[in-house]
């Protein structure tokens, strides 16, 4: 973490403690003192809408550009600044003009960019095959056949980051999407997956079908939702819960759109079940996607038409769509946006808006060094992230993404 934020959230911490008890005229009441208007507090520590309800401490902090390229240097580059870049940035007549323009060579080096952007999504999608030192491992070899290759993800994403290519083509790219990466010269070289399975971008990749492999294809919906969505499932809530079993069903689809004993008389999983957890408001999304990746085996192999998952009753059948959703419906990425194929799924995806913010909020927090979104609980609130959102929505890439999260004010200012 960042040793300005550790700062940050020790002295706002001593400040609440003491304004929590009293203020001057001791009513007790330290909002009128420090946000008089009663704004939500922006960033910056402006209240929207007006002067008044400023954040003494935040709007105290001044720029420090010699630290904050210490920082991104470390996180775009994987090094400390040398001493000749911090002389410079010191010297600058307009630091900040020098500091946008070193985050701009930072960016512009694709070697070690790429580098750091492999490392990242090897995090993000928690899948990689590297020695001790870090270096990438070739596939396993299983009764001489070459096992998935865990690197291959990371490496596309990777590659779009360089290249400056959308964003959203990691779940629209119908080649290249498995290619190889030369580290010491920093290239990617597009190759195609191998094997038959059609090709969206890292949604088919064989890589990361075997990596979350499991009973009725749950867990690759649920990589897609936490890693592209970030957030867990339910992924859609319905305002008006209606009262069912042992809670209440809030989910945003039909009830009996789903597979349950009010569909057909003997399901082999009941989904409307609620004795004691209303299993519907999962899965009623879970439900209109897994189908689509069912016909992936455990090496991340596609066979058409064949269900390569189980359901985990006795006997391990294999699941069947009807397990999963009556013959009426169809699979679906939400309510209202059908997809019938992993084409229509992938594109469903690019077009969502939680999915655009969902990346800004991870580049936001790979700057802050802040945790995961997902599993360390770190969003970021929509009025940091909004403008970012904005102009990323123009053209989905990633740099330009990376040049604001790194010159913005909560990065420079300590």
């Amino acid at each position: 973490m960042r040793r300005g934020t550790l700062c940050s959230l020790a002295a706002l911490g001593i400040a609440v403690s003491l304004t929590a008890c009293s203020t001057e005229d001791g009513s007790g009441n330290p909002d009128e003192l420090t946000n008089p208007d009663k704004q939500a507090v922006g960033p910056g520590g402006t209240a929207p809408g007006g002067a008044g309800g400023a954040n003494e401490y935040l709007d105290n902090r001044t720029p420090d550009y010699a630290a904050a390229y210490r920082i991104a240097a470390q996180k775009l580059a994987d090094r400390f600044p040398t001493m000749e870049e911090i002389k410079a940035l010191d010297a600058a007549a307009d630091k900040k003009a020098k500091y946008d323009g070193m985050i701009d060579a930072l960016l512009a080096d694709n070697k070690t960019l790429g580098t750091v952007m492999v490392k990242y999504f090897r995090d993000t999608f928690k899948t990689g095959s590297v020695n001790a030192q870090g270096v990438p491992q070739p596939p396993q070899m299983n009764n001489g056949v070459a096992g998935p290759n865990f690197e291959a993800a990371a490496y596309f994403a990777a590659s779009l980051v360089v290249s400056d290519r959308p964003y959203t083509e990691l779940f629209t790219a119908t080649s290249g999407t498995c290619p190889t990466w030369d580290m010491t010269t920093g290239a990617f070289t597009p190759a195609n997956c191998t094997g038959t399975q059609p090709t969206v971008g890292v949604l088919t990749d064989p890589g990361l079908m075997a990596q979350y492999f499991a009973n009725m294809a749950f867990r690759r919906v649920r990589f897609i939702q936490e890693t592209f969505i970030c957030s867990k499932f339910p992924a859609t809530i319905s305002p008006k819960a209606v009262p069912m079993g042992a809670g209440a069903y809030t989910g945003t689809w039909d009830l009996k759109s789903i597979t349950g004993k009010l569909t057909v008389p003997t399901p082999k999983i009941d989904f409307h079940d609620a004795a004691s957890v209303v299993c519907s408001n999962c899965h009623t999304d879970l439900n209109h996607q897994a189908p689509l990746f069912t016909d992936f085996n455990q090496r991340g192999e596609f066979t058409a038409g064949q269900s390569q998952v189980m359901v985990p009753i006795p006997g391990n059948p294999r699941a069947a769509r009807a397990d999963f959703l009556p013959d009426s419906e169809g699979t679906a990425w939400r309510v209202g946006k059908p997809a019938a194929d992993l084409a229509a799924y992938g594109a469903a995806i690019a077009a969502d808006p939680d999915a655009a913010r969902c990346a800004v909020t991870r580049f936001w927090n790979f700057g802050m060094s802040r945790g995961n979104v997902v599993d360390d609980i770190s969003p970021v609130a929509v009025t940091v992230s909004d403008p970012l959102l904005e102009n990323f929505k123009k053209d989905f890439k990633i740099k330009p993404l990376l040049k604001a999260v790194f010159t913005a004010d909560d990065f420079v200012k300590f």
